[in-house]
């Protein structure tokens, strides 16, 4: 396990435990949504960083990126810019978000195509993915030229390549091994 998931865990294990006590699911995967893309600039690390900016001056200038402040969000980022833990906020949004699929029995499949699905093509393959998974399927569509043509799908860390790409790349590799 990593250090950041190892830092994130807890934090992410708190804030969906207080959103759903709360009954502010949306409201946190929202805030935390914009701050974990907020965090990876660097310009917002340097200014975090800075031993010359009092905490409750960075817990302001975090607040000022999200559309609705509340005190129990406010009070967790504090906790984590006192613990220095405010760097891991993308790893904590997404470990949130996992723990919220978890709950919801649903699992994202990442789908890339050369060129962009139909609605029914989504509905046909989310169907099929469901009766494999036996779980609920969301597509995360990525449009990737360089497959050339066909599909590859990526669920919990199995990826099924079936790309034109992926059979060109097979068979080369057939043709040189038969050498």
């Amino acid at each position: 396990m990593t250090d950041s998931v190892t830092y994130s865990r807890p934090y992410a294990e708190a804030a969906y435990k207080i959103a759903v006590e709360t009954n502010e699911l949306d409201m946190w995967t929202d805030n935390l949504s914009i701050l974990s893309r907020t965090i990876i600039s660097g310009d917002v690390k340097a200014i975090i960083a800075s031993p010359k900016i009092d905490p409750n001056k960075t817990l302001d200038f975090l607040n000022s990126f999200l559309t609705k402040v509340n005190p129990m969000f406010s009070k967790f980022i504090s906790i984590m810019i006192e613990n220095k833990k405010v760097y891991f906020l993308d790893e904590v949004y997404r470990l949130f978000s996992e723990m919220i699929l978890d709950e919801q029995n649903t699992t994202i499949a990442e789908v890339e195509t050369a060129y962009p699905l139909t609605d029914h093509q989504k509905n046909l393959l989310v169907k099929n993915l469901e009766k494999q998974h036996d779980k609920k399927i969301k597509i995360d569509e990525v449009i990737n030229k360089e497959l050339l043509a066909g599909i590859k799908i990526s669920i919990n860390n199995q990826v099924t390549d079936y790309s034109v790409r992926y059979k060109l790349n097979s068979m080369k590799e057939q043709i040189t091994n038969n050498r």
